[in-house]
Order: structure tokens, then sequence, then C-alpha cells
């Protein structure tokens, strides 16, 4: 077995392996082990336990009361600021809402839940099944949008691990009941017609298509399918009356979550794809079975067997990829596990004939990985705390988690990544990294091996080979950094 086959897998299905460390014996059983298990996540030190360093309240949200109350929180800081405007200078106004809400509920917010996503993928031990979460993070996809919703997209996000290890049905329910998703897609606005709250003017809302769309277009059947707008529609009003509860005036002792509201939920009974869903005894048992049924339609394991290995394989991948990705869905009724471990034997078996020219944030991932750096460990405490931010990095690379500027995710495809100005971006931050890692001491056995022309098993693609041997180049490791790590071998995998 050639290790540098094995070197390209483990930079396909993950991110790499260190210089200093044994590539596996077994790759494929290396790959599969780790989508069989959920690993923690937070913000990881090297040697994979939590930063020490950080303020105490600067902690993930877990319980959906905290999550809640923490987007409460972010709506009334909002609506205190209006008032502020008011009576503050402009000057006094931006110092303002840069205390009192930038910087609690979007930058530090953001800031603590990439940080948990990158130090997790390079330090949590199971960076396969990050890979896999960033796909079904980017297929489901929640961002920064128009209600204040910052702090519901990293509980989103994360909300998505432990079903990872269960069925597609229970995910795909789950994003779309999901605060965070009812939210992005405004569907907490989304009121029947003929709902009680519609007759009686309790409210001015109404109709609401941007969920009900997602749902066939992006999340389970794709145009392809050949759906109507009548079935848009359809799925429209079957979740009309799905909201969001946070504790506000409206709360009421209710749950704080994802909540059905029987007075905006419109009555009788819907179709979507020729069904007909009605549920008189449960109205929210619709929803349920139009999940089931989009869940385990022929259609949704196309779709998702074929972005799978467009993700993972090539921007064309070969259809017998695609077919052994789709009766891993099917035969198992959509046990992701399953699925998950059908790409990575894909990967494998078509390792030789397929590339991917890997995203911004992938590639970031295995520049760290291969030269054993950490991530900046700057905190933006405040807009003006000096130094480097991963985020800012990701930014510049463009692709600026968490805000992604379109409800279908980030491109997957090699060709949207590729231009001259991308590639620019690369290599620039190529070089913040080299700047970085000279000064802590980050990195620099790796950049030693890499002057040396003896980085293990990842041998750079021949005009970097030729780059490298140059004497300014061998004397100045930092035009040797980026020499290696903008080769060709490592911008594709």
């Amino acid at each position: 077995m050639q290790s540098s086959l094995v070197s390209k897998f483990t930079r396909r299905v993950a991110f790499g392996v260190q210089g200093d460390q044994p590539l596996p014996a077994d790759p494929v059983a290396w790959a599969s082990a780790q989508v069989a298990a959920l690993p923690p996540i937070d913000v990881l030190e090297p040697n994979g336990e939590r930063r020490q360093d950080l303020p105490e309240d600067m902690r993930l949200l877990w319980s959906m009361d905290d999550v809640m109350h923490a987007f409460e929180q972010h709506q009334r800081a909002e609506r205190l600021s209006f008032e502020k405007a008011k009576e503050l200078s402009a000057k006094d106004y931006e110092d303002y809402r840069e205390r009192m809400v930038s910087t609690p509920f979007s930058r530090l917010e953001h800031w603590k839940e990439v940080q948990a996503r990158e130090t997790t993928a390079l330090f949590g031990g199971a960076p396969v099944f990050e890979r896999f979460w960033h796909f079904w993070s980017n297929h489901f996809m929640v961002a920064p949008g128009n209600q204040n919703n910052d702090t519901l997209v990293g509980p989103f996000q994360r909300s998505l691990r432990p079903l990872m290890l269960g069925k597609f049905r229970d995910m795909l329910f789950n994003a779309v009941t999901h605060p965070g998703m009812l939210v992005y897609l405004d569907n907490n606005r989304n009121t029947g017609p003929n709902s009680r709250a519609a007759r009686e003017r309790w409210t001015k809302d109404s109709i609401n298509e941007n969920l009900g769309r997602e749902l066939l277009e992006l999340f389970t059947l794709s145009p392809s399918a050949g759906y109507s707008q009548k079935d848009v529609e359809g799925a429209t009003l079957i979740l009309t009356g799905w909201r969001d509860m946070k504790p506000d005036k409206r709360h009421k002792g209710q749950k704080l979550g994802t909540y059905f509201d029987f007075d905006r939920h419109e009555p009788g009974s819907q179709e979507v794809l020729g069904k007909k869903y009605s549920a008189f005894f449960k109205p929210s048992g619709k929803l349920e079975d139009l999940v089931t049924d989009l869940a385990n339609h022929p259609a949704t394991a196309e779709h998702l067997a074929t972005k799978l290995c467009v993700y993972f394989l090539d921007d064309a991948p070969p259809a017998a990829a695609i077919a052994s990705v789709k009766e891993a869905f099917i035969n198992s009724q959509g046990d992701l596990p399953t699925v998950h471990r059908a790409v990575i034997q894909a990967c494998w078996t078509h390792l030789e004939h397929t590339r991917k020219f890997v995203s911004p944030e992938t590639w970031f991932l295995q520049v760290l990985t291969l030269t054993g750096t950490e991530p900046p460990r700057p905190v933006p405490i405040t807009k003006s705390t000096p130094g480097i931010k991963t985020t800012n990095l990701l930014g510049d690379l463009g692709q600026g988690l968490p805000r992604c500027p379109q409800p279908n995710g980030w491109p997957i495809r090699s060709t949207d990544w590729i231009s001259k100005e991308m590639l620019d971006r690369r290599l620039r931050v190529l070089g913040v990294l080299a700047d970085m890692s000279r000064r802590t001491g980050m990195g620099q056995q790796a950049l030693r091996r890499i002057v040396a022309g003896c980085q293990r098993d990842v041998p750079p693609h021949e005009t970097a080979a030729q780059l490298l041997l140059k004497p300014e180049v061998q004397a100045d490791m930092r035009l040797a950094w980026i020499a290696y790590l903008a080769s060709p071998t490592l911008l594709w995998s």
C-alpha cells in the first residue's frame, strides 16, 4: 500500500495526519471507526483538554433553556439600543452598541463556536467525524440572519452531532423544527390564512414559504424530483404554527425551544406529492408524517448520495460511487453511520481517479494539521483586541464562518473555489501563518522538514519541489512554507 495514497485518503476524509504521526495501517477501518461514536466538542488545547484561560462565562450553550434565554437577551439588548440611540451622541452610541450588543452576542458568540469547531477538528481525536459534521451543518444551513439569531446558530449546528449516529429521518425532523431553523427561515412567522390567529386578526403574519421550499429543494428531494409549486405550498401549510418559544411576554409557562401553536396552524388536510396529510387529534403529526415520507423517498436517497460524493470525491463523482452510497442509504433506511461508511469506502475505492479542490476551511485545517500548528488563540474580548483571530483568517480565505450568505450553504464544488483571487487569499494567509509560527515557535519542526525536502508521505507537486530546491527558498523558511503548502498536491486531495 503506497503511503502517499494513504496520506491522500486521510486528507480526503479528514484533514491529514501530522508529519510526526504514523499513517493508519488500515485507512478504511481507521476512518470508519470514527463515525461510530460521538466525540465531545469544546474549545480545546492541543492535548485535547478544554482551554483553561478563557473567561469563565465563555462556554458553549447546551440546554435549550440557556439557548432561548440568550436569544431573548440579544433581542432585548437590540431593542434597548434603539432607545439609547435617542439619547447618546453618535460616538457614544457606537461605543454602547459595540459593548452591549456586538461584542457579547455576535463577535464572542461566533468566535467561541468557530474556535470550538476548529480545535475539535484538530485535537478532538475524530477528524473524520468532524468532516461529516461539516457536511451536515452545511446541508442544513443556519447562519446569522435578520432576527438577531446569532445565539441560535452554534447550538443548532451542534444539535446535529448526536443525530449523526441515527437515522436521517430523525436528523431531518430535528433540523426542520429546531428554533435555529424556524427563526433563520422565518417559519416562526408562518401563519395559516384560515387559522384562528388569522381569522381573529391576532397577528399581521401570513404565509411564509421559506422553510417549506427548502425542505423539498435543499434538504430532501431536490428539484430533479419534479415537485411543483403546489407541493411547496402544501409543505408550507403543514409547517404553519411551528414556532420558537423564548422567555418573553407570550411565554406563559410553556417549555422553551420549539413550540407548536395550534392557533396559527392551517386547519384541515394538505397535499404534497399527491398524498394528503391529516391529523385531527394531533395536528403537529402532519409534519412528522411528511418528514418520514420525504426522508424515505428514493429522490432523497439519490440527492444525498450525489451530494455526499460531490463533497468528498469529485465534482463529477463516478456513477458507481453514487450508486453504492444510495444503496447503503436505502437498504439501511437512512442509517447515517452506514451511509458514512459507504462514503468512506467509495473515497478509498475511487481515490486514484477522483480529486477535490478543498474548501478554504478544510484546507486551513489541513495546513494546521500537517504543520502541527495551533489555530490563533486571541479572544476578541473587544473590537480592538490585538492579535490574529481564527474567524478573521477564515473570512480572509472567503469562508467567513458562520456567516454563510445563502441558505443552500457554502459551495461544495471545486470550481466554486478556484480563482486567482481565492488562490491569492490562500497565499496571503499562508504568509500570516508562517509569521505566526515563527513568532510562537509552533510548527518549526514542520518548517524544517519542509525546507529539508523530506515532508513524510506528502510529496510536493513537481513545481513546488523545484522551488524548494532553490537556495533562496532553502534559506527562507517562510518562502518554503508557502511553496509547499500552496502546492497543487495540498490544494487538491
